[in-house]
């Protein structure tokens, strides 16, 4: 009699890949993490020292990066100046007034103070700009306005916003209108400025192209030829193509991959209860005395076996779907299915997962 083999009844492998799989990800962000902080601190001392060399346009895209990866106070403070000694007061104003901010909420008090002096002092040099939009303009629904790629908020329209002094271009646009464009430029030392957005015009539409119309347009009065008429069955136009083929496929990968971990655990209680039949058939411990303990051991291995693999199998295609999901943008139609067939022998029961997406 063959002996019972209850080591193929256990998961450890699945469960220690799947441990890894989230704990690897962990050390790769704190590496990460520690790399930026790295980056940071070499972009923050660069700039330091290419301010003390008189370079400020050079040296503000450095500090930038640096409160980017890695906001601190002091970042903060040396931006706001930097933004100051290159004539950007808007820019400057408002940062020492989230530096402010920061250094009070975390008990600073002393770089508070020296921040908000140092706003203050710069509020009465700020340069502003109104932009006024038509009543009639700013009910359009759907309606974007937008200063040199920043999209304006309908809060901010006829309120005087500070910014850098410059020239900004400025657009109006909705679907159904003309847009609006134009260009404004903002002197330094606190002038004030105002752009009207005026009513937008509706957008002009084609005439439809039909040869009757314009027959008589040119003063045709003869019938149309054959060549002149209209198509009867003209082709059908394909309608416009939307969704995401990747993202199908994460949806489709992901669902094999729940099926998967359902049928492998299926399985595992299948494997566990095969095994407590063959107990009762095995009276002498390892051994087997009848013909039937024998089976059900062997069902109790089988179904193990197909346990571990569907388990293992339904993990990876659940982290498959998640990755093609989040990697996905939207473009083309799909069509996809998914197909569970069994597989049953002598020496193996289970189920196929299969599916295809276009």
């Amino acid at each position: 009699m063959p002996k019972k083999t209850l080591g193929t009844l256990r998961l450890w492998p699945v469960l220690v890949a799947c441990c890894a799989a989230v704990a690897l990800p962990a050390v790769a962000h704190a590496e990460a993490s520690a790399a930026q902080k790295a980056a940071a601190e070499s972009l923050f001392d660069d700039a330091l020292s290419t301010m003390r060399s008189g370079h400020f346009v050079e040296a503000c895209p450095k500090l930038e990066e640096s409160e980017r990866i890695d906001p601190a106070i002091g970042t903060l403070l040396y931006l706001a100046e930097c933004y100051e000694k290159t004539g950007r007061t808007a820019s400057a104003w408002a940062t020492f007034r989230e530096a402010a901010s920061s250094a009070a909420a975390r008990g600073e008090t002393e770089r508070a103070r020296v921040a908000s002096a140092r706003a203050d002092r710069l509020q009465p040099t700020l340069s502003k700009l109104t932009i006024r939009v038509a009543p009639e303009t700013a009910r359009i629904s759907g309606l974007h306005v937008t200063r040199d790629n920043t999209t304006l908020a309908s809060a901010s329209f006829d309120v005087a916003i500070p910014v850098d002094p410059g020239k900004y271009h400025v657009i109006a646009s909705a679907d159904g209108y003309q847009p609006f464009e134009t260009d404004v430029e903002v002197a330094a030392s606190g002038e004030s400025k105002s752009l009207d957005v005026p009513p937008l015009n509706a957008a002009l539409t084609a005439a439809p192209a039909t040869t009757g119309v314009a027959a008589t347009a040119t003063g045709s009065t003869g019938p149309s030829t054959p060549s002149q008429a209209l198509p009867r069955n003209p082709e059908p136009t394909a309608p416009p193509a939307h969704g995401n083929s990747l993202r199908t496929a994460g949806y489709v990968t992901g669902a094999l991959g729940v099926v998967g971990l359902g049928v492998g655990s299926y399985f595992g209680i299948r494997a566990i209860a095969k095994n407590s039949d063959a107990e009762s058939h095995c009276p002498r411990g390892n051994l087997c005395d009848d013909a039937k303990g024998e089976s059900l051991t062997n069902d109790a291995k089988h179904a193990a076996v197909a346990s571990n693999i569907a388990m293992g199998a339904g993990a990876a295609l659940v982290v498959c779907g998640v990755v093609m999901f989040l990697s996905s943008k939207p473009s083309e139609p799909t069509a996809a299915y998914v197909k569970l067939q069994p597989l049953v022998n002598r020496e193996l029961a289970g189920i196929a997962l299969g599916g295809a997406f276009q």
